[in-house]
């Protein structure tokens, strides 16, 4: 079943309304010094609503020769914000590495974003 462009148009303006918490997308800039070393910095590119959630299931990595527990985590914000994977996200206090974004599927109304939480 295919919906209208009024229909689709609708429920993305629904689920915007079931973003509960502010989060800040941050873009990263490469400066390079003049001995040719490189230093990262993070400029902040849009402040959007979202609502972010812990994704079931833990990761292991091997981190330090000691296995570490990694916890992913979903943001979904608004179907049209732009967003990939070089950014970084701020939200509740605690910064997270965007991972993946999903992008490939029909009817769209939020777009998700896979995230890891940085310590």
């Amino acid at each position: 079943m295919s919906l209208s462009a009024l229909e689709l148009a609708q429920m993305q303006a629904d689920a915007d309304d079931y973003m509960p918490d502010t989060c800040v997308i941050y873009d990263p800039a490469v400066t390079i010094d003049a001995m040719g070393g490189q230093s990262m910095s993070w400029t902040a590119a849009a402040t959007v609503p979202c609502r972010l959630a812990p994704l079931s299931g833990l990761g292991e990595v091997i981190n330090g020769a000691q296995i570490t527990s990694v916890t992913s985590w979903v943001l979904t914000i608004a179907h049209d914000q732009a967003i990939d994977a070089t950014e970084r996200v701020t939200t509740g206090g605690d910064t997270y590495q965007v991972q993946s974004v999903e992008d490939q599927h029909s009817n769209r109304t939020a777009r998700r974003v896979y995230m890891t939480r940085l310590d």
